[in-house]
């Protein structure tokens, strides 16, 4: 390598290490400013809206997820009256009994939101109330402290606030006993729609907003799927009359001709 050559790589090589120095505890030269704790340009209003405010599989989703709640309170409601006028239990009385007794829709879906937004934090490696200093390649954010308290990234606070504000409306239905009827589940249900439509309001980023809407849709499904294994199934459900099928008329001969396996597998 001739003399000339090697000086300019050299110097190549100090301009980049010095470059590099000068830019450690700037902000990072990718467009990310879901991680930033105040980026610089945040997201505002945006006119153009590519993912509606709710996706129909979260429309969708929190309709299962409020009927399926309000269906259960009824069935506890009906097992509790028998069990007062000290009537006998079915099988499925028992078991909706006994699903009062294990969890609630309103806690799993607390458990379920808030760890997705852990999960979005984690894979996303967003700061989020981390009481230590957090050091990125080319940033760090402080740690907390009493003053300025925790310095979260946007992304993080956003999806935090507004998973808050929803779970806060889903406690406050368990405390009043739950959706009793269709108009407290369709209350609850357009309730937690309008928190999100005023969040989402305020996010022109599109990957913020898919987000918020995952967040919603995966805790409703992953509640209904908890219950739907604690709760009586169909089956359990079904009750035969032995008297009524045996005592009931079969075809036009009049018969009292009794098919009782038959009665008991309808």
């Amino acid at each position: 390598m001739k003399k000339s050559t090697m000086l300019a790589f050299t110097a190549a090589v100090l301009l980049s290490a010095a470059s590099f120095t000068g830019h450690a505890a700037s902000a990072p030269t990718y467009d990310d400013n879901l991680i930033l704790p105040n980026p610089a340009s945040a997201p505002g209003l945006s006119n153009v809206v590519l993912v509606p405010v709710a996706s129909p599989q979260v429309v969708q989703s929190l309709h299962d997820y409020v009927k399926a709640w309000e269906n259960a309170e009824q069935k506890i409601a009906l097992a509790e009256a028998k069990r007062n006028n000290h009537e006998q239990l079915t099988k499925a009385d028992k078991k909706w009994l006994h699903s009062k007794d294990k969890h609630n829709y309103a806690d799993y879906f607390r458990t379920h939101s808030i760890g997705r937004v852990h999960g979005f934090e984690t894979a996303l490696n967003w700061n989020g109330e981390n009481r230590n200093k957090n050091e990125y390649e080319y940033f760090e954010t402080p740690k907390y402290n009493e003053k300025d308290g925790f310095v979260n990234s946007y992304g993080f606070n956003v999806l935090r606030g507004m998973v808050d504000r929803v779970n806060e409306v889903v406690q406050k239905q368990k405390q009043v006993g739950g959706p009793m009827n269709d108009d407290e589940a369709q209350a609850l249900e357009d309730a937690i729609l309008d928190i999100l439509a005023r969040e989402q309001e305020h996010v022109s980023n599109e990957e913020l907003r898919h987000y918020m809407n995952e967040t919603i849709w995966f805790a409703a499904k992953e509640t209904v799927k908890n219950k739907a294994s604690e709760e009586p199934t169909a089956a359990d459900e079904h009750v035969v009359d032995l008297r009524k099928a045996i005592n009931e008329p079969m075809g036009s001969n009049d018969y009292n001709k009794v098919d009782l396996r038959s009665a008991i597998q309808q």
